[in-house]
């Protein structure tokens, strides 16, 4: 047997043959003199130590964690399989998948098509991410236009694989560039928009011929408006069974958190109308039961439809002359917003939203417009 220690916890690796205890010699470990066929267990013996050996340096060389059990692996190309980031990067998204877990799948698959094409295709060794390769790839996609959510979101995935990469021994954790490369620099402070009660009843008001596609972006809008900024995600999932006594109950995707919502007149003109059209146990004809039974095949559905959503907001947009971006964030922003000019308390509109803090829901009420903060401030002068 081949032993390695690691931490005092010994790996054994078979050699593949054995022999009497008579024939062997414990002092030198090799076998003794009287061995019948002593050369040949000699060279069996060498050539598997150089076989050991010739890992151990390869990963030494590439600066790489020693892993025992991978390193006595019968199969030789194991050390080497996770070295590269391109390697990993794919088996961590496949191991995603496998765990229906599609969407994050994606997140993984986009910053490898931007590191790839960073790279000319031209794989590499984790210990080449360093402080300057991260700076030079910032450069890069600011040179493509790339958005600045769209950098935090390559860096911050990058980051969680490299993590991964250290706990699963491919790369030292004395390497880890992200300690003096700054994700949180990257502005990711987007112009939060709230509608106003005028562009919104523009948006109520416009006539659509009824079963387009169009027409179907502005209902999805208007019915996440008046259910606290639902999302097409859960709007996608949400079944007849989640209406009970005029309530909607769900739980939100992305945060787990269970909602009641009583359904207000708009919203529940809504659900009557996908009522009489209805071919499924989905209120909103975008999931089928039989078409988009697995993981990968809801995300995708769900992601085409996302785009023909937000393509025909976008037209909405111009036909009712909305100054700005329609998307559904938009619409969970100015409910929130429209509640707080009503004179609703934050610490309120923040357990509607099932918020952790009031500071998290504060973010969606920061951006009000300049002259509602100077009537605010001019408030001051009548105290």
């Amino acid at each position: 047997m081949i032993r390695m220690i690691q931490d005092r916890k010994p790996t054994y690796k078979s050699v593949g043959i054995s022999c009497k205890k008579e024939w062997w010699d414990d002092i030198n470990n090799r076998p003794h003199k009287r061995h019948p066929n002593r050369i040949e267990v000699d060279i069996l013996i060498n050539r598997k130590l150089q076989e050991v050996n010739t890992k151990i340096l390869s990963l030494k060389n590439e600066d790489l964690e020693l892993n025992p059990e991978q390193i006595l692996s019968s199969n030789q190309k194991t050390p080497h399989l996770k070295t590269t980031v391109f390697h990993f990067f794919t088996e961590t998204t496949e191991r995603l998948i496998k765990s229906n877990r599609v969407g994050n799948a994606n997140v993984f698959k986009d910053a490898q098509r931007a590191l790839e094409k960073y790279r000319n295709q031209k794989d590499m060794t984790f210990r080449a991410i360093d402080l300057v390769f991260l700076n030079h790839f910032e450069e890069h996609l600011r040179e493509r236009n790339v958005t600045e959510n769209s950098i935090s979101v390559y860096m911050r995935t990058l980051r969680a694989l490299y993590n991964k990469a250290i706990i699963e021994g491919v790369v030292k954790k004395e390497h880890y560039p992200f300690g003096q490369y700054k994700i949180s620099k990257l502005n990711t402070k987007t112009r939060k928009r709230a509608l106003s009660k005028e562009d919104l009843n523009k948006l109520l008001e416009l006539g659509i011929e009824k079963e387009s596609k169009l027409f179907l972006a502005q209902q999805y809008f208007i019915f996440s408006f008046y259910t606290m900024g639902t999302n097409l995600v859960d709007m996608a999932h949400l079944k007849w069974s989640n209406i009970e006594n005029g309530r909607l109950m769900y739980i939100r995707a992305k945060t787990g958190k269970h909602y009641n919502i009583k359904l207000l007149p708009p919203a529940q003109i809504i659900i009557d109308y996908f009522k009489q059209i209805a071919t499924s146990e989905y209120i909103f004809p975008i999931l089928h039961p039989t078409k988009h039974s697995t993981a990968t095949q809801i995300d995708n559905r769900i992601t085409k439809i996302s785009k023909e959503v937000n393509k025909g907001l976008k037209k909405i947009a111009l036909l009712c002359e909305i100054e700005g971006i329609l998307t559904f964030y938009v619409a969970r922003h100015s409910w929130a917003t429209m509640l707080k000019r009503n004179g609703i308390s934050t610490s309120i509109i923040s357990e509607a939203m099932k918020h952790d803090t009031e500071r998290t829901t504060q973010v969606y009420l920061d951006s009000f417009n300049n002259d509602i903060l100077d009537l605010a401030n001019e408030s001051l002068l009548n105290s």
